[in-house]
């Protein structure tokens, strides 16, 4: 549930059932208004009270410049009015209950916040009828709340892995969600904590399960937390004076929208623009057959590409941009006036926007009335960004053939031969994992994305896969909250050199050196990883053979292993070209999934927050522009590139 913004910052206690907040029912909705009740057993109802010693603790405790950000207010404005219905009328006011039952937080709660994919289910048996699921490796969702208890409900059922919890980041271990038949209602509690300081829980998906489960699935229901105040964030809908409309903007009925109605356009230029306080802000809109491309700016700066085209209708679709600081913020929704080869039209939707608080003097960036120029600006500078002016239709991507090349997990085809026979060659799917993208020009070369690495041919020269944690492309350490080992230029300069004599031994030996299988009495596996990953090498009766065919996959090591500080059941180990991680809740050892992340880097879609801020200037981020001239948002950037259909599903 969202506040209205004229209700402002609302606090409810969640042992308070009976806490109401007043809206007024017409003809075409329900419209909030700024009236609290707390209601009395006897039906009489009387000004809401809170614990000004509960606030000044917490205060005191957080700061007053975190209150804030949270949105927890420290007064409440109380008084009984009429408000005017959508068509200026006075309305009938009727209670309707403000706390969720128990306390609870539906999956679909805009305070919970996921990283990775996750796809929504219908269950009767869930609560609510619907839940999420993920099976992705290092998917995650977090609720941050002020309370001593929180409790996590999820099921149990013979598909389902195992999940990871973390409670203000201290690993409270794995729990594994499989039984032989369905459960829902399943839920694991957390208590003992202070009520009066702000608290966080992430369940992350470990794509682990045990031997008798199908699948790794891990669900989210709800969760609950007992005994807190929790502050709402404040909605802001399609037709708030705060939002800002540039261009003939249409008010449209749509079933589910937040209330019923969106504004609608697919005039290329046209703007939305909303100014907010505090670091959050999120985006609601639909997806749908006619929905078109939109290009997203925070604070005058481009973030990020969004494509609404779904093959259904698909109301209340949310994007949350977070971790902007402090202080006044700007986002503004262009449209593009493209659309990607499925669509019937490039309309984008306006449904709300919610943040903690709206800038109460939104300053429009010159007129509301936008007017397309007649030729796209674009320039070859490094800063400089795509802006489609005309309304150009994007052709439908062409298809691929249905067969072994054809991989129907990720919806992409191997179609370019050196890498089909390199990919065979080398391991195919356990070495690599899956195509991720279609075959493309990238920097001069002939490339392909696969979930492990990047395969690329340049000229005539050989296949060979990049060196994908090179400075230049992702020198990160953090993905999704999870910590990896820094750079480290002594290891890496190490290495031993190719004129060394017994060059294969000398790469075995220092591989073996640095890499251990052995690290406190766990069995990491790193060497031996390392030395079979490409089968059919042998480092016995072959070692230069063994060195320099595994040396394609992984490169050298660029640092020690080194435990994850925030799960020290992992422990990775970085080398040139990828990160093996160990995962001791089970024993395997195997390769981070480190370009589907730099796709997300390129895409901007599902990108986490961590990575995001560390790519903040990579000249990579965020370069995936559909319709624009070979699709690049900044050409200037990546010469000789061209990302045409690259990362459309064949």
């Amino acid at each position: 549930m969202f506040v209205d913004r004229t209700s402002r910052l609302i606090l409810r206690e969640l042992r308070l059932d009976q806490l109401m907040i007043v809206t007024s029912e017409t003809r075409t909705g329900i419209v909030t208004t700024p009236t609290l009740h707390n209601q009395e057993p006897g039906g009489g109802s009387v000004g809401i009270r809170r614990r000004p010693g509960w606030f000044a603790r917490l205060r005191k405790l957080i700061g007053p410049q975190l209150m804030v950000g949270l949105g927890i207010a420290t007064a409440v404005v109380l008084g009984w009015t009429q408000a005017p219905d959508a068509h200026g009328q006075q309305a009938t006011l009727t209670p309707t209950p403000l706390v969720r039952p128990g306390g609870r937080f539906e999956e679909t709660d805009l305070l919970l916040l996921y990283s990775g994919s996750w796809t929504q289910m219908a269950d009767q048996r869930a609560s609510g009828g619907v839940y999420r699921r993920s099976s992705v490796q290092g998917s995650q969702v977090q609720l941050t709340f002020p309370g001593p208890n929180v409790k996590w409900i999820t099921s149990r059922g013979p598909d389902r892995g195992i999940a990871r919890v973390w409670v203000d980041n201290e690993d409270k271990g794995t729990f594994d969600l499989y039984s032989p038949g369905e459960e829902f209602g399943f839920s694991r509690e957390w208590g003992g904590m202070n009520g009066e300081t702000i608290h966080t829980i992430r369940v992350e998906v470990t794509g682990q399960r045990n031997g008798a489960a199908q699948n790794a699935y891990v669900d989210i229901d709800s969760f609950t937390i007992v005994g807190a105040y929790v502050a709402e964030p404040m909605r802001f809908e399609n037709t708030d004076p705060t939002i800002l409309y540039g261009g003939a903007w249409q008010v449209l009925p749509v079933n589910g929208a937040s209330q019923a109605s969106v504004h609608r356009i697919n005039t290329s230029g046209a703007t939305a623009q909303f100014n907010f306080n505090n670091g959050t802000v999120q985006w609601m809109t639909t997806k749908g057959p006619n929905r078109g491309i939109a290009r997203i700016l925070i604070d005058n700066k481009f973030y990020e590409v969004q494509d609404l085209y779904a093959p259904s209708e698909q109301a209340a679709q949310v994007f949350a941009y977070q971790s902007l600081g402090e202080g006044a913020h700007q986002i503004r929704i262009e449209v593009t006036g493209t659309r990607s080869g499925p669509a019937t039209d490039s309309f984008v939707d306006i449904d709300a926007f919610i943040a903690p608080s709206a800038n109460a003097t939104p300053q429009p960036t010159a007129t509301q009335t936008m007017t397309p120029t007649p030729s796209p600006s674009v320039t070859a500078t490094p800063t400089a960004t795509f802006i489609p002016s005309a309304t150009p239709t994007i052709p439908p991507a062409p298809p691929a053939m249905r067969d072994a090349r054809y991989f129907f997990q990720t919806s992409y085809r191997i179609d370019y031969e050196p890498f089909w026979n390199y990919f065979n060659a080398m391991g195919a799917v356990d070495t690599f994992g899956y195509p991720i993208s279609r075959t493309f020009q990238f920097l001069g070369c002939q490339t392909q994305f696969y979930q492990r690495q990047l395969m690329q041919q340049c000229g005539t020269n050989a296949v060979q896969t990049m060196n994908l944690l090179d400075p230049d492309l992702m020198p990160y350490n953090q993905i999704n909250f999870s910590n990896f080992p820094s750079h480290d230029p002594a290891i890496a300069g190490s290495a031993p050199g190719p004129d060394t004599p017994g060059y294969g031994s000398a790469v075995l030996s220092h591989v073996q050196r640095v890499a251990p299988d052995v690290l406190q009495s766990a069995s990491v596996n790193f060497f031996r990883t390392f030395v079979s990953t490409v089968p059919g090498t042998n480092m016995v009766t072959d070692p230069n053979f063994a060195a320099l065919v595994n040396l394609q996959i992984w490169g050298f090591p660029t640092s020690g292993p080194m435990p994850d500080p925030n799960n020290r059941s992992f422990i990775y180990q970085r080398f040139q070209r990828g990160i093996m991680h160990f995962d001791g809740t089970n024993g395997s050892t195997r390769g981070i999934l480190l370009a589907d992340w730099f796709k997300t880097i390129i895409t901007g879609r599902n990108l986490p927050v961590d990575l995001a801020s560390q790519a903040q200037a990579s000249r990579f981020r965020q370069q995936y522009c559909p319709g624009a001239p070979a699709w690049v948002c900044r050409p200037g950037e990546l010469p000789a590139t061209d990302l045409t259909f690259a990362f459309e599903a064949q």
